[in-house]
């Protein structure tokens, strides 16, 4: 396609600095110079600059700079047709960006682009060298990283950190000396605790003797949550931690001079572990109170609260609706029902209406079977999808490998290796998910109830209804029921859960009707399975507090039903 000649006079244009870190000291006069510069070429061609935006934001990952998208917006709307900046790295350093950035030209979005450092036209060959560019800037800021990142280590293993330690100073060589004034006053913070001062006695201390870090032109006073941490921190006796990793300064160096010994470090934290609790208070245990949040009055919906009668000889459990317009009262209806009636209500409703026969039985293993078949039918799709995908990528993979053998120009080279790159890291990924999906193919033998383990599961769960225990109780009513509506010392109706729910309406087909429905009680057996673990003694506690870990493990079972 032959390339229009655009007037640039015409064209309104908008000048994009930048600065790379967020170091004012550093960064700030480039600031300027790259707007000088930008100026005093937009002067020499004779364009005109409609805006000027300065971002202090890095762009080495896509999406962190506002203002660049904003102005990416705005040329998309037609406010601006064109861009000047001092060198393309100052738009993107990242991929996504710079596509976004050439798709704009190539849609004629963006009508022109004027950089201080490099000529740039909209044909073709103007937008390879411009994709080009934006490579090597890419390649740049990567390859900083990594060489930030293998001196930081190296420095960490010399004992070197940019960590501020109170009562160091780092010299030169980034080796931590002890502070002439500070290290003294430190030391005696140590001295104190040891001795068994309060963080607040020692923050007073330090306070009064003037210690303090000069911040960003102020002067910081300790603080007591820093000081806290001060006392954990094993830099003081000579292990520095960063990162997840540790060196010992005393054997990196050995003119390291440790504010405290090993023993004297164990010594604070046995202190700290002490006072984290100062005095034992005794407290009031409060009963532990079943089936909150599930009954609901059935005359205003509101739910029944529960709680423990204060007798002198016994406690009973009751449940009682403090509805504001409940009409209760209005009927002469009390507003307190025993426990011990919810109880017998429920379990009356449980053995006439959940219990199992052989039907049930089969229609049990019948569903369990056609799950097996369903999930495993779905994974091998998705097996087969993911392993199609895998073999193109592979295909790819060895075809831009033998394309690499015979390549010779550099910056081509650096694309297709940033692309081969990528090809590795689908193929791992792919492999791994497909691993992960056969894991999860159900086992064809897979374990199944034995049919007087089905059939005596409800008979059991009603034993345990009836355990004094009331976190087995509760426990047993919250799987099989999903609420209560209750009425006048009695439950009106049951809103059970599924998989009971469906069972007893299968059974209500089953029994009115001369044909048997197929009847799918997949997950069944993983609730019997938590029924049965929770009916053994050692167990008991242990399964109530992982399905509701804000329950505390003492409670007071002093009352009857």
């Amino acid at each position: 396609m032959e390339e229009v000649n655009i007037d640039i006079t015409k064209l309104r244009y908008v000048l994009y600095a930048r600065k790379s870190t967020d170091d004012a000291k550093n960064q700030v006069r480039s600031i300027d110079d790259q707007i000088a510069e930008c100026k005093q070429l937009a002067e020499r061609l004779g364009i005109h600059i409609a805006e000027t935006i300065i971002e202090k934001k890095s762009a080495k990952k896509p999406g962190q700079r506002p203002l660049f998208r904003q102005m990416l917006k705005d040329i998309q709307k037609g406010k601006y047709d064109g861009i000047v900046a001092w060198n393309p790295d100052r738009l993107s350093r990242n991929m996504r960006e710079s596509g976004d950035i050439i798709e704009m030209v190539d849609t004629g979005a963006m009508k022109d682009m004027k950089f201080v450092t490099h000529p740039f036209s909209r044909d073709a060959n103007g937008k390879m060298l411009l994709g080009i560019v934006f490579v090597l800037s890419k390649q740049y800021s990567d390859s900083l990283s990594q060489n930030v990142l293998r001196g930081v280590r190296r420095n960490f293993a010399e004992g070197k950190s940019s960590a501020y330690k109170h009562g160091y100073q780092r010299d030169e060589e980034g080796v931590y000396r002890p502070h002439p004034t500070n290290f003294p006053l430190m030391r005696k913070a140590w001295d104190m605790r040891l001795a068994g001062d309060s963080l607040e006695t020692i923050v007073h201390f330090l306070h009064d003797s003037g210690y303090g870090r000069h911040m960003k032109q102020r002067f910081v006073h300790m603080k007591l949550q820093r000081l806290s941490e001060v006392f954990k921190d094993p830099f003081y006796y000579g292990i520095l931690i960063q990162a997840n990793q540790q060196v010992d300064l005393r054997t990196v160096y050995t003119h390291f001079q440790p504010m405290i010994t090993e023993q004297e470090y164990a010594a604070v934290q046995r202190i700290a572990d002490t006072r984290t609790v100062p005095f034992k208070q005794k407290t009031k245990q409060a009963p532990y109170l079943p089936l909150k949040m599930l009954l609901t009055c059935a005359y205003c919906s509101n739910h029944l609260v529960p709680g423990a009668s204060k007798g002198k000889t016994k406690r009973y459990l009751f449940y009682r609706c403090d509805g504001r317009y409940c009409t209760r009262k209005d009927q002469g209806i009390k507003r307190n029902i025993r426990g011990k009636v919810i109880f017998d209500n429920i379990v009356r409703y449980v053995q006439e209406n959940l219990q199992f026969d052989k039907e049930d039985y089969k229609a049990y293993l019948a569903g369990l079977h056609k799950l097996s078949k369903t999930e495993q039918e779905k994974i091998l799709v998705e097996i087969h999808s993911k392993e199609s995908v895998l073999r193109d990528t592979r295909v790819q993979k060895r075809d831009l490998a033998y394309k690499l053998l015979n390549e010779h120009h550099q910056t081509v080279r650096a694309i297709n290796e940033e692309r081969l790159s990528e090809l590795e890291a689908t193929e791992e990924r792919l492999t791994e998910a497909i691993a992960m999906l056969k894991q999860r193919l159900p086992d064809p033998n897979q374990e199944t109830l034995s049919i007087t383990e089905f059939l005596n599961t409800i008979k059991n769960a009603v034993l345990e209804i009836q355990s004094e225990d009331p976190i087995i109780r509760d426990l047993i009513c919250r799987k099989l029921f999903l609420n209560f509506s209750v009425g006048d010392q009695e439950i009106l109706s049951y809103q059970l859960n599924q998989p009971f729910a469906a069972l007893v309406k299968h059974r209500n087909f089953r029994f009115g009707t001369t044909k048997a429905k197929a009847f799918e009680l997949s997950e069944l057996k993983n609730l019997f399975d938590e029924i049965i673990q929770a009916q053994k003694n050692t167990a008991k506690k242990e399964a109530f507090t992982r399905l509701y870990q804000n329950v505390s493990r003492t409670y007071d079972y002093m009352y009857e039903y």
